[in-house]
């Protein structure tokens, strides 16, 4: 479930990138390149690859799924299609941080629910 998302502009004006970040078993934080159709996923334990030949149209889907780690693993995992590399591994307050993101959103969600 997308948790919090947003959109980086260039100087233009024009779309740079999308920062998202999920509460999902596997996948917590994305950066989404639209003109280069470059994708980073970084995983719940820290591993941050990137995934070339992501096109917008692949992008929203992945974003709007009810689960973003079966889309991934359907649609871009082992495509041969689809360029993939280790990029860094993010540090262990990181993955906190953004956990605590994922945690603090999730309940003001569950809040205005109610």
């Amino acid at each position: 479930m997308l948790i919090e998302r947003k959109e980086i502009l260039n100087e233009d004006g024009s779309l740079g990138y999308i920062e998202a970040v999920f509460e999902s078993d596997n996948i917590l934080k994305t950066t989404y390149f639209p003109k280069a159709g470059r994708l980073y996923i970084a995983f719940n334990r820290g591993g941050t690859y990137s995934y070339e030949n992501i096109s917008p149209e692949m992008y929203e889907q992945f974003e709007k799924a009810e689960s973003q780690g079966k889309f991934f693993y359907q649609n871009i995992r082992n495509k041969p299609e689809i360029l993939y590399r280790k990029e860094f591994t993010l540090y262990p307050t990181e993955v906190r941080e953004l956990k605590e993101i994922v945690k603090n959103n999730k309940e003001s969600i569950e809040d205005n629910d109610e």
